[in-house]
């Protein structure tokens, strides 16, 4: 797999402040990276800045210089941003507020350009650095389209922003959509429609050229997420390969897979309130959270196969009745191997262990992160 650059997600920390960002690399990803490396395969992060850290640190100079002087020491370059949750991602209750601030606000954009800003400085120049955000916003009613338009300018805005950045350090952030059940944007189809139809193709943003959106533009593919909503990897994929479209990054994470309905119990066991648990049946019914599957018990009962947003740890499934989608996982990451270069950078998504009380396991949490790259490692070889 020389060439594939491989990583987690570092939205699995609770870390509010610069301090506990920094403490939660040194115990966590430096182990890690100690694991990866004496399995012959680089490391490099892949950040979660909560908005309060990427404010101090597109702020303040002394604060970028102690984190670039700490991940020199450390040997650990950044590879890719998480700017999808603005802060609090580890509160007792997230649900729904995980996509607020949403793409109509100023608020979104001022992060995404600190993260961007900040990032810039601690990375050599010439690289490429992704950074996943949100779907537009979450779906609860349809937008209209003044909002479509005003979250169109906002990234073309935020396109110009890191075109800008790049004239200044070399450094290319590719800002990249990521669908998500119940969001305005659920599947890389609808995702590629909005990019096409209010950016690349018509432009929401006059002074914004084309070729600025499209390098700085993309999609971020989260295999879990199209798992829920019945969209195949692969073909999305090959079909954004064939538009030009970029994708600087594949999310590598499997979702909860009912497949007989006499294990409903065991999946509505999965239910806890901190995270959205969008699920999906192969016949069309969805439903925002398990506890509304619970509630129309009846009806998911005769849905057909399930399937659940639930990040589940890559290497686990089961043949039984209630299982993962890690098959999926593999078949897309044995295809992407026999696709020309450049490749998308990969990033291990599992933020759940916190949630999956007695089915985590002991094990410390490095453990756990260096045996799913291990995992993902492997099925790239098969």
């Amino acid at each position: 797999m020389t060439g594939m650059l491989l990583t987690y997600c570092g939205n699995v920390h609770p870390a509010e402040d610069l301090a506990g960002w920094l403490a939660a690399v040194r115990e966590h990803a430096v182990p890690v990276a100690a694991a990866a490396r004496a399995a012959g395969r680089a490391f490099g992060l892949g950040a979660w800045w909560p908005e309060p850290v990427a404010r101090r640190l597109a702020m303040d100079a002394t604060a970028r210089a102690q984190v670039r002087a700490e991940l020199t020491a450390l040997d650990l370059p950044i590879w890719t941003l998480n700017v999808f949750p603005y802060a609090g991602f580890h509160d007792t209750v997230v649900k729904t507020a995980v996509y607020r601030p949403d793409w109509t606000t100023e608020e979104r954009l001022l992060y995404t350009r600190q993260c961007a800003e900040a990032v810039a400085t601690l990375v050599p120049a010439g690289s490429v650095v992704p950074l996943s955000t949100l779907p537009l916003g979450y779906r609860g009613r349809p937008a209209m389209p003044d909002e479509l338009r005003v979250m169109a300018r906002n990234l073309a805005r935020a396109a110009s922003a890191l075109a800008a950045i790049e004239q200044a350090t070399g450094v290319c952030g590719v800002l990249a959509l990521e669908p998500e059940p119940d969001c305005l944007l659920e599947t890389c189809a609808q995702t590629v429609a909005f990019l096409e139809t209010w950016l690349f193709d018509e432009g929401a943003w006059t002074t914004v050229p084309a070729p600025v959106l499209r390098r700085h533009l993309g999609i971020c593919v989260d295999l879990c997420h199209l798992a829920v909503v019945g969209e195949d990897p692969i073909a999305a994929l090959s079909d954004l390969r064939s538009r030009g479209i970029a994708v600087p990054k594949i999310q590598v994470s499997s979702c909860l897979e009912l497949r007989q309905p006499e294990a409903l119990d065991r999946l509505l066991a999965f239910a806890e309130p901190r995270y959205l648990h969008q699920t999906g049946g192969e016949r069309g019914l969805r439903a925002l959270d398990l506890d509304d599957v619970a509630r129309r018990r009846a009806e998911f009962a005769t849905a057909g196969r399930l399937r659940t947003h639930f990040h589940m740890p890559l290497w686990w499934d089961d043949a039984g009745p209630l299982g993962s989608t890690r098959r999926e996982v593999e078949r897309t990451l044995r295809w992407l191997m026999m696709q020309p270069r450049p490749w998308p950078l990969l990033e291990v998504e599992t933020y759940t262990w916190g949630v999956l009380g007695d089915f985590a396991g002991g094990a410390p949490l490095a453990e756990r992160l260096a045996r799913e790259l291990d995992f993902a490692a492997k099925a790239l070889r098969r």
